[in-house]
């Protein structure tokens, strides 16, 4: 898993063919980037995936992203779950800071993102999350990667990953590939093809296909709805 993971990052990084970058920062659907909104927007933001394995499980994470400023963005999300033959569950709420370490002008890009999530269930623990994040852009490619480490008050610390590539076309629409997974020795790993689509002035939507590496899901289908009402 680790080689697969320094070889992806070998193949985006030799990959050389005026990036357009999305107003929202999402660049991708399971990758950070820290090309933060612009101060004093604010975007409402829907994200839904179906993971299927031996049943389907649904996730819904709603959330709300506010540019504070030029280098400093707010998002509050909160976790709804529902499995296969069961009722909808809220799992938690999380506040996160996205902070931008470089100039916006800047093609290399360095970042850090800082998240920690309130339990919706009294016998579960808070979570703290801290990623670090890279990007560079050239030409019509974007390239990021993420390195994440998780804490919950009564566990060990869990670190996983997230590499992403994607090519522009035009100045509104973009596909790629995302590779994500976890850095522990049982953990498994996903592969996602992507499309990432700025449908207007206010609204875009990334979408994509993936399915499990090492133990992952058979197959998942994720998106993100992001609408700009500020």
């Amino acid at each position: 898993m680790t080689n697969r993971y320094i070889a992806v990052c070998l193949l985006t990084a030799s990959v050389f063919p005026t990036v357009a970058y999305s107003h929202h920062g999402l660049d991708f659907i399971s990758v950070q980037t820290v090309h933060l909104p612009q101060q004093g927007a604010a975007y409402a933001i829907g994200r839904v995936d179906y993971i299927s394995e031996e049943e389907y499980e649904v996730e819904f994470e709603p959330a709300v992203l506010f540019g504070a400023t030029d280098w400093m963005a707010i998002e509050v999300h909160a976790h709804y779950e529902k499995e296969q033959g069961g009722s909808t569950k809220y799992e938690s709420i999380a506040p996160a800071l996205q902070i931008r370490l470089t100039p916006r002008d800047q093609q290399f890009s360095l970042g850090l993102s800082v998240e920690y999530e309130f339990a919706g269930e009294s016998d579960e623990d808070d979570v703290v999350g801290l990623t670090a994040i890279l990007g560079y852009e050239f030409s019509a490619w974007t390239v990021a990667t993420n390195l994440r480490h998780e804490k919950a008050a009564n566990a060990p610390g869990e670190w996983d990953y997230a590499v992403g590539v994607r090519r522009s076309f035009r100045h509104d629409h973009g596909f790629g590939l995302e590779l994500n997974g976890s850095l522990e020795s049982d953990g498994s790993s996903g592969i996602l093809a992507g499309y990432y689509g700025e449908l207007s002035e206010r609204f875009s939507i990334n979408a994509g296909i993936g399915t499990g590496l090492d133990g992952g899901p058979d197959w998942s289908l994720r998106s993100a709805f992001i609408w700009q009402f500020k």
